[in-house]
């Protein structure tokens, strides 16, 4: 099963120069809002959102459109704001959906977007589902033998790029990168250790540069999952080799490379002397330092 952080998300920018009226023409049209010119748009949009029937997909393009008419000709911060808003929706939609989805019979196999499963049979009612799923940015994918609904975030790039700041901007092509490359899945890494390094530290660089972005606590949530199996392994992707029973060379080689390129960041304060007692075969400190950083909140206690 993959272990889906919550977090956002293909990479599509579109540029600022693009005609922003063509960017929702074939969104549905909001139901009439009166907004008194003394009002905040991004409280009236969080009124307009906290009212959409959130049982109903076609919701994510009405928020959309909504989103466009309050926000296109506002400054960055305030659309930042109400992305956050959107973004919040969004995620509570594709829970419902997917708590609909594990009630639903119906063989999505064929839909999925990232194989062709020639074994699924499509079906009207189930092409016009997933139509619609398409539509308000959503999708079917499979793990493990079952489908399960996913976001779609070249949605988000279509239809929020053109308005929100760079800051968000870079926030969201990195997790648009991270959801293409995949995190565990079947109990094992999909990417390499030197990877995950490298996602951690662009992270640890990210909080530093903006420490007041709106999706800091999501961000270092992630952060937590990534240094806890950077350090610890995952069941099909061990730290020690089963076979020699050493640190695995791809963990290594991510240490070595934490410690080479990046000495000064946190992240190899927290490996150079977990990595030192590994390789002196230390288990006494690797057993205090790994309990030292659950206690700090650094790692997640999977044994807890």
């Amino acid at each position: 099963m993959k272990i889906l952080f919550p977090a956002l998300l293909l990479v599509v920018i579109i540029s600022c120069g693009q005609n922003k009226k063509k960017s929702v023409q074939s969104l549905p049209s909001p139901p009439v809002v009166n907004v008194p010119a003394e009002n905040n748009a991004v409280t009236t949009y969080t009124s307009f959102i906290n009212n959409l029937d959130t049982t109903k997909v076609a919701s994510v393009s009405i928020a959309v459109r909504q989103f466009e008419e309050l926000f296109s000709k506002s400054d960055t911060l305030r659309a930042d704001s109400a992305f956050v808003i959107f973004s919040s929706f969004y995620d509570r939609m594709l829970n419902y959906l997917n708590e609909q989805h594990l009630k639903d019979g119906t063989d999505y196999t064929a839909y999925v977007t990232e194989a062709n499963y020639s074994k699924g049979k499509k079906t009207f009612s189930a092409d016009t589902f997933v139509r619609n799923l398409n539509e308000n940015g959503f999708a079917i994918d499979m793990t493990e033998g079952v489908t399960y609904i996913k976001q779609d975030r070249s949605f988000l790039s279509r239809y929020f790029y053109i308005y929100v700041s760079q800051t968000m901007k870079e926030y969201l092509v990195q997790v648009d990168k991270e959801k293409e490359e995949g995190f565990v899945e079947d109990a094992g890494l999909e990417i390499t250790p030197v990877k995950l390094c490298n996602r951690i530290l662009f992270w640890e660089s990210f909080i530093k540069r903006y420490p007041s972005f709106p999706f800091t606590a999501v961000i270092k949530q992630n952060q937590k999952g990534y240094i806890t199996f950077l350090l610890e392994g995952i069941d099909n992707t061990p730290l020690i080799d089963i076979e020699t029973k050493k640190l695995s060379p791809d963990f290594q080689s991510a240490f070595d490379y934490i410690l080479t390129n990046s000495a000064q960041s946190d992240l190899a304060g927290l490996v150079k002397p977990y990595y030192n007692a590994l390789r002196n075969n230390d288990i006494k400190t690797v057993r205090s330092l790994l309990l030292k950083y659950k206690k700090q909140g650094i790692i997640y206690d999977y044994s807890a």
